[in-house]
């Protein structure tokens, strides 16, 4: 039986289409049943997988449908942003390059083989293939946005955004290059326009958590008489950014006379109801539905009248640099906790005591890049003064010893903390340290926002600062950026400099 004969086949693409795909699968496994070796059934089925996070699975079906069709360029396609997807991009390029030999005139193949090649680091050669892909379809929103992307990562700024411009009028719903010409518009100052177009991260599955609260939006209005829930971003270093801006808006609720409640992550909670003790602070309640995180609001028991993303704030609060406050010492560590620390710290060793955070938690070859090598990070700790303080959260035995040992330094391991899950006493031992120097990491917030002065090392420059050499929402944190693009070297003396001048 053909799929498109198949009743089963069928009743899956509506459930595909209503965003049902537990309910997909079921019947696609049916259909299966009857036509074992439909490509067409083991392409939805692949598709399926993947929606639902299970990537062994649905790169077995699209090995399947490859296997009986062997030029089906979208199984192709698939199976190679899966494979990159899960940080295989060499994989995906041995997959596609003898697919585009056989299919050179087809614009996907060279579009997907240049993230390939960008997922690899190979910027010349992505942006290269993404620029063939426009000469074969000169309007093609996904190699627009793409190239881009490349251009604005080396700096050519005033090249990138008319490629954002066109993308965006061939695609206006492409959230995600609306969300990357937000980036670019907020890298470059232009705050009001960028804060318009960071709206769209909200349309792209994994930025943010999908609310179910069924709350009307807040659009700035008085909020005389009103509750207003502010709803948690998806990443710790997000919601300290933007909790930021959460004491100028109880101070707006109460002019109106109106009351806010804040949802947060659960680590955060008891460090933001001390941080912010005029308002209501409630954990957030979270689950993963396939590609999605969901917030449920059963405990909203009093409701509330609107509702807002934390990262929706700037739009109505920081639409141009005048409007961020400096300094702002946002988080208010625990002082007994402080001062244990302090003391701890102080029988241990000499200060000045300087925190030190290398890398994030999460690394893919792609991140990886925006970290420098920990030989750089023990150069730097080798001629820095006072004595090093490990905040990496999740720090490794052999990470630490190689430090001492490149650096002839010992660095100081707290002990009797979990750095990673027990944020409010992290937020006292970092207000305990004379200064941080941190690659961009929630630490950066943490500890800046606490108003302890943070050295941001970068590989290039962030967006978050808007063209300033320190980060507006929270001004504690200097950016540390290279003259040139990954320069380390260059980004470590600059920040010996900077920590000098804090101690010299």
């Amino acid at each position: 039986m053909a799929a498109r004969t198949n009743p089963h086949y069928e009743h899956g693409l509506r459930f595909t289409k209503a965003g049902r795909h537990a309910d997909a699968i079921d019947c696609y496994q049916k259909a299966l049943a009857e036509a074992p070796s439909d490509p067409h059934v083991l392409f939805a089925l692949g598709n399926t997988a993947r929606a639902l996070g299970m990537a062994r699975p649905a790169e077995i079906f699209y090995r399947q449908v490859l296997a009986l069709a062997p030029d089906r360029i979208e199984a192709f396609i698939n199976l190679a942003n899966l494979l990159r997807a899960n940080g295989q991009a060499e994989a995906a390029r041995a997959l596609l390059e003898p697919a585009l030999a056989r299919n050179p005139q087809s614009p996907e193949m060279w579009l997907t083989l240049g993230s390939a090649f960008r997922d690899a680091n190979n910027a010349d050669e992505a942006e290269r293939h993404y620029r063939r892909a426009l000469e074969l379809r000169p309007g093609y929103a996904a190699a627009l946005g793409n190239l881009a992307d490349m251009l604005a990562g080396k700096g050519a700024y005033a090249d990138a955004l008319p490629l954002y411009d066109r993308a965006l009028r061939e695609e206006p719903d492409n959230a995600q290059a609306k969300l990357n010409r937000a980036v670019l518009h907020l890298l470059t100052g232009n705050l009001e326009q960028g804060w318009q177009d960071y709206a769209a991260r909200l349309r792209i599955p994994g930025k943010a958590p999908v609310c179910d609260h069924g709350l009307p939006s807040w659009k700035g209005e008085s909020l005389s008489g009103k509750r207003l829930l502010v709803t948690a971003e998806q990443g710790i270093g997000d919601q300290l950014m933007f909790a930021s801006m959460i004491r100028d808006l109880a101070a707006r609720a109460e002019a109106d006379g109106g009351s806010i409640v804040l949802e947060c992550e659960p680590r955060l909670a008891p460090l933001f109801a001390r941080s912010f003790e005029d308002i209501a602070v409630h954990p957030s309640r979270m689950e993963t539905r396939g590609a999605e995180v969901h917030a449920s609001y059963d405990w909203l028991a009093d409701g509330a009248d609107f509702a807002i993303e934390m990262g929706s704030l700037p739009l109505h609060l920081r639409g141009d640099l005048a409007k961020f406050p400096k300094p702002n010492v946002f988080l208010d560590a625990d002082e007994i906790e402080t001062l244990n620390w302090q003391r701890t710290l102080s029988n241990a060793a000499e200060g000045p005591f300087i925190g030190i955070c290398w890398r994030s938690g999460k690394l893919t070859a792609g991140r990886a890049l925006n970290f420098a090598p920990l030989k750089d990070w023990a150069a730097f700790i080798r001629d820095m003064p006072g004595t090093p303080v490990c905040v990496q959260y999740d720090a490794t035995p052999e990470e630490i010893d190689m430090l001492g040992e490149w650096s002839g330094k010992v660095v100081v391991v707290p002990g009797g903390i979990d750095q990673k899950r027990e944020l409010d006493r992290t937020c006292a031992l970092l207000s305990a340290l004379d200064a941080v120097v941190s690659a961009p990491t929630a630490v950066c917030w943490l500890s800046a926002g606490a108003g302890v002065p943070t050295l941001k090392i970068l590989r290039d420059a962030a967006w978050t600062s808007f063209g300033c050499d320190y980060e507006p929402f929270a001004p504690a944190a200097r950016c540390i950026v290279p003259d040139s693009v990954g320069d380390w070297a260059d980004g470590f003396a600059k920040a010996r400099v900077a920590l000098n001048s804090l101690f010299g």
